[in-house]
């Protein structure tokens, strides 16, 4: 377990990400084996709304374009919410794969 992901000392909330207009959007879950998959943020309706692209060229709907945000509930961030295009993306890709949890990576010496 040493090279896994570390040791879980916090978990961050529930990422909830909007877009400029305040409706609500959903990063699309991928399994895990895609570790390289995009990013897509999609309405109710699985309509997507936004991405975090791979090339600048191909994004028609960027988190910068669509002026995502991400306001958090519960646990540590709780009420705290970044309109930061760099810090959106971080959220969203972490937010991909489940919860966002806080690790310690020092500990165990982990990747």
């Amino acid at each position: 377990m040493d090279n896994g992901d570390g040791i879980v000392v916090g978990w961050l909330g529930n990422p909830i990400f909007k877009d400029k207009k305040g409706h609500e959007i959903f990063v699309h879950h991928m399994p895990t084996f895609f570790e390289t998959f995009p990013v897509v943020l999609v309405d109710e309706e699985e309509i997507v709304k936004a991405d975090v692209h791979f090339r600048r060229v191909e994004s028609k709907y960027s988190v910068e374009q669509v002026g995502v945000i991400v306001e958090f509930y519960g646990s540590e961030l709780y009420g705290v919410s970044f309109d930061d295009p760099t810090i959106v993306k971080k959220y969203a890709r972490r937010a991909q794969l489940g919860n966002i949890f806080e690790l310690d990576r020092a500990t165990l010496k982990s990747d």
